[in-house]
């Protein structure tokens, strides 16, 4: 069956046994306790299909997000609000959790069920993945009691919020029972074709749970440094993903046109390259990009309408030329030149919304795994401070970005213009690697762990989301710029987290005032956010 067709499947189920905190759920969800036709097989991936960008989400990270990390800039203000994708992730996910934990149920009652081991932890890694991701946007959120009235009846229509500091060691328990029990024996029940993810490559699935788990271990060390230390350091002496292992959406191999991916781009309008992300890319503001040594730059970004390099500020200010243009229209699909006499700052590049059907959505690159290494090793949490063996990971870290990003240009049959034809050479790679600002510092360690943090800044482009936690989780040691730092301060850093959809004090009103004291703001922190 075709993966878009299992979406609707997969939506299908969660509609109807999901746990939500909205009215009426009561009649939806009756009788909760009989049987269901779904198998277990539909409902994985049903799951899988929810982890593909919203539409709104997207438009979003261009708008709000970009900027908050300063991977990008907006020109101006394009209209569109966070509760808009708040609300689309919050529906999302509470939609998944219901088939997830129906599949759990289905499994459990299985009399198969020790041979459907596999099939229950990849559901619990990628559950793994899409728990966190909102818990990073929202904080504490339902999680525990949440997704269970199908299955549990009606004590479980409106569930408790669980801390965040729960939320991820229960997250990182799961991820260690995946890796655990994954299994290759010939016993355990395969589902063919139902498998779109990793296509039932177990090796695979558990470097990618056991990545996970390192990422998720990092991300709460500065507030548990107690807890996420033996996790580090086990997970290092488990598999974890490499080079070519790369886990992402893969439009072409899934059957899937990411219709969305272009909207995304046409309704932002306004995302630009800034100065801080140009600073990390180029040596000099020359327009004609002989300053540029990052062979990233060309790839996520493109010259403006005269052909010109030029980066609009991070943080304006009254005197910065105004910019116009529409580099983002339709009318680029069919004359690629043509971005408007009014586009003076370069855009991001189209490609990423012309290409529908090969371009990915990654969501764990190999070079992520090198630099949170990197990361290990500098700081000396998880395993023995070795700034050497540090400076080996990160120079690993950005040769597989640089490759990654530059095989996702040369594999697209929409990318012509400045496509690259080959991957950069040894020569280009140590040009990069010993430029000032790129060199690894390995005589000072804050130095080097900034240098760290900038890369998968890079690396992570395309992930916003999970650069906007890498800044909370590190207090603000991602680049940012200290010009006119003032006018970010007031536009964008006042930005924490997203407010929760309005449905929750509106249905589950109980529940939400006890985890905000209504004082749902965006200017309110998180628990990991230092």
């Amino acid at each position: 069956m075709k993966y878009h067709k299992i979406i609707y499947i997969g939506f299908l189920a969660a509609v109807l046994f999901t746990s939500s905190c909205k009215n009426g759920f009561e009649e939806i969800n009756k009788p909760w306790d009989k049987a269901v036709s779904a198998p277990v097989e539909q409902l994985y991936n049903g799951l899988v299909s929810t982890m593909v960008l919203g539409w709104q989400e997207q438009v979003t990270y261009h708008s709000w997000i970009y900027p908050i990390t300063q991977q990008a800039m907006v020109t101006s203000n394009s209209g569109y609000v966070m509760a808009n994708a708040a609300s689309e992730l919050w529906s999302n996910y509470y939609l998944a959790l219901g088939n997830y934990r129906l599949l759990e149920k289905r499994i459990d009652e299985s009399p198969d069920r020790d041979r459907y081991k596999n099939l229950l932890a990849m559901a619990k890694t990628v559950m793994a993945y899409k728990t966190i991701k909102v818990s990073e946007f929202f904080g504490d959120m339902p999680y525990s009691d949440a997704g269970r009235a199908a299955t549990e009846g009606s004590s479980k229509y409106r569930s408790k919020y669980d801390t965040q500091s729960e939320i991820f060691k229960s997250v990182i328990g799961d991820l260690k029972w995946a890796v655990d029990n994954f299994d290759t024996g010939n016993d355990q029940i395969a589902i063919g074709s139902y498998e779109t993810f990793l296509k039932g490559d177990i090796a695979k699935w558990v470097k990618f749970a056991n990545s996970l788990r390192l990422r998720y271990a990092l991300t709460i060390s500065g507030k548990d440094a107690a807890y996420a230390t033996p996790v580090i350091t086990e997970a290092l002496t488990k598999p974890l993903l490499v080079e070519g292992d790369d886990v992402a959406i893969w439009p072409l191999s899934l059957g899937l046109t990411l219709e969305g991916r272009r909207w995304s781009f046409n309704s932002g309008l306004f995302h630009r390259m800034g100065t801080t992300m140009w600073s990390y890319m180029s040596t000099s503001d020359a327009k004609d990009g002989s300053g540029i040594f990052d062979p990233r730059c060309r790839i996520f970004f493109e010259p403006n309408n005269a052909g010109q390099w030029v980066a609009y500020p991070q943080n304006p200010t009254n005197t910065t030329t105004p910019e116009g243009g529409l580099p983002y229209h339709n009318d680029r699909l069919t004359s690629w030149s043509k971005k408007g006499d009014g586009n003076i700052y370069s855009p991001l590049n189209y490609y990423f919304a012309k290409d529908q059907t090969t371009i990915p959505e990654p969501i764990f690159t190999a070079a992520e795994v090198h630099l949170l290494k990197a990361e290990v090793f500098a700081t000396g949490l998880g395993a023995a401070k070795n700034m050497v063996t540090a400076k080996a990971e990160y120079e690993k870290g950005v040769t597989a970005s640089v490759n990654f990003w530059t095989k996702v240009a040369m594999d697209s049959p929409d990318w012509v213009v400045a496509k690259p034809s080959t991957l950069p050479t040894s020569a280009v790679i140590n040009t990069l690697l010993t430029s000032p600002k790129i060199a690894f510092d390995i005589s000072n360690e804050a130095n080097a762990l900034k240098q760290i943090y900038a890369q998968m800044w890079i690396d992570g482009f395309r992930q916003p989301w999970d650069v906007w936690a890498l800044k909370r989780r590190t207090g603000n040691l991602t680049p940012m710029s200290a010009v006119n730092a003032a006018y970010y301060d007031s536009n964008f850093g006042v930005y924490h987290r997203f407010v929760y959809p309005s449905t929750e004090p509106d249905y589950n009103g109980a529940n939400w005032r006890d985890a905000t004291g209504n004082q749902d703001l965006t200017s309110k922190k998180t628990w990991l956010e230092k």
